[in-house]
């Protein structure tokens, strides 16, 4: 069983929430003890793009920063709640249908900010992908309805081939979009009602993921980064924390918050860009160190939530498993996890199985949806375990099992500690029906279900007849190539 452990850190790297950058805390503001806005409240986005999910992640980001311009602010949660139950709204384009000094009364704060968002999208064409995110906001008084402040700023950043013709090509291609970008940026209407906001800001550009397979590798890698970023809630995070961060520090101070000072107030600092940061590491599930399923044949389906802490974000997956001798597979339906986050999956990568095979000293990842399986062999030599401390600290059932409760402790060979609970069904030969295991980023919670102690049929673990052998996954990606003007949310 060593192998199914390699083949669990895939199952659990689909879950990593992508990290793609930050600010630094900018420094505490000395309030402005004369500006009589306190408190105040950000009301949803008016959404001029296609993404539906996009204005409340911009919205969320916004507001978690006015304490740092010495301002409190209402939750969100409370006041999307107090303007469906007292005014019917739920969405921004349907905040005309009241006013500010009403909004006032309604949600008890001093003033509320309104936001547009005005682009939200991520061109993909392999030689240049361009990541667009631009909104305004204004901060209006609910006791005389005036507007206090307004801003807004376009951020803009390009991941693009580096080298040969198609480096010139998309060189040329991003000098083209820049020029276009300040012909529209003079045009837009939406200055009037947000200074700046038809300024573009664009951040540093970055070599295209997979240009060493040719602009079709180029392309599937930043199709493939897109569909995971957006599945995980962080596409264009990056961008829209940029913008964010430029639109609040012009917003003039306020009398005092938990991250404020006292005394007068400051210029607003400009942000301090942060160098990209790891991403958080998930739980890992190492086996057979401390997760064990037994010693017996069994079918299961597995249920994996992993929730990082940092944002919140969930992340739910299935898996069908099986188990016969030291052979073992695992069936994912990435499609369906992936269709529950709004998004999909790359052509071919819907449903996968995962067959480890230690007597051939081979791994097998196979494809249904295009017949085609990629061979791993399997390496030597023995791995690193970490430190296992495990400790029974109950009984309890799940599930109609009697199960030992386990309070675990794992500390691996770089320092990194994680813990958790375990719970080993006594029915079912110890096998661990659930774990809850958390670290300093994330806590995941697998539920093990069905479990049926019975010897899967010989031919679950071989490669079915007719499929292809793969000579690297960029093979799957290449076969649709990239299209003229691939777009989403133009």
């Amino acid at each position: 069983m060593k192998n199914a452990k390699n083949l669990f850190y895939f199952l659990v790297l689909l879950c990593v929430v992508w990290i793609s950058g930050c600010a630094f805390p900018r420094p505490m503001m000395p309030a402005d003890l004369n500006n009589p806005i306190k408190t105040v409240a950000v009301l949803p986005m008016v959404n001029n793009t296609n993404d539906v999910e996009a204005p409340e992640r911009v919205r969320e980001m916004f507001a978690v920063k006015l304490p740092e311009r010495c301002y409190l602010y209402k939750p969100i949660p409370e006041v999307n709640q107090i303007l469906k139950d007292e005014l019917g709204i739920t969405l921004g384009s349907q905040l005309d249908m009241t006013n500010p000094q009403e909004l006032g009364k309604k949600l008890g704060v001093d003033a509320v900010i309104y936001g547009t968002l005005f682009n939200f999208e991520e061109k993909t064409t392999g030689v240049l992908n361009i990541r667009r995110a631009r909104a305004g906001f204004r901060l209006v008084d609910t006791k005389t309805g005036a507007t206090v402040w307004g801003r807004g700023i376009g951020i803009k950043s390009e991941t693009k081939m580096t080298g040969g013709t198609a480096g010139t090509v998309a060189d040329v291609a991003s000098k083209v979009g820049k020029a276009q970008d300040v012909k529209e940026g003079k045009e837009a209407k939406e200055a009037a009602e947000y200074p700046g906001a038809g300024e573009w800001h664009n951040l540093p550009a970055e070599a295209a993921y997979g240009q060493q397979y040719g602009v079709a590798g180029a392309f599937a890698a930043g199709l493939a980064e897109k569909t995971l970023k957006k599945a995980t809630g962080t596409f264009l995070k990056r961008e829209s924390e940029a913008m964010a961060d430029r639109i609040i520090t012009t917003l003039p101070v306020g009398p005092g918050s938990n991250l404020c000072g006292t005394g007068p107030a400051v210029a607003s600092l400009p942000a301090i860009p942060m160098p990209e940061i790891p991403q958080p590491q998930m739980p890992e599930f190492s086996m057979p160190a401390y997760f064990e399923f037994g010693k017996r044949d069994f079918t299961a389906d597995m249920i994996t939530t992993s929730t990082i802490k940092s944002n919140n974000e969930k992340m739910v997956f299935e898996a069908k498993l099986a188990k016969r001798g030291d052979k073992f597979r695992s069936d994912v339906d990435m499609a369906k996890t992936m269709k529950a986050k709004g998004t999909e999956m790359p052509p071919g990568l819907g449903k996968m199985a995962f067959i480890v095979r230690p007597d051939l000293k081979m791994d097998y990842n196979l494809y249904p949806e295009k017949n085609k399986y990629l061979e791993i062999a399997i390496k030597e030599g023995k791995e690193d375990m970490p430190k296992i401390e495990k400790k029974k600290i109950g009984a309890e059932k799940i599930d109609g099992h009697p199960c030992d409760k386990f309070q675990v402790k794992i500390t691996y060979k770089d320092g990194t500690v994680e813990e958790g609970l375990l719970w080993e069904a006594k029915d079912l030969d110890r096998f661990v029906i659930r774990a809850e295991m958390e670290n300093k980023d994330a806590k995941t919670v697998m539920e093990m279900k069905n479990i049926k102690l019975v010897s899967p049929p010989k031919a679950l673990f071989e490669v079915p007849p007719g499929y292809k052998k793969m000579s690297g996954m960029m093979e799957l990606f290449m076969e649709q190539g990239p299209k003229e003007n691939v777009e989403e949310n133009p």
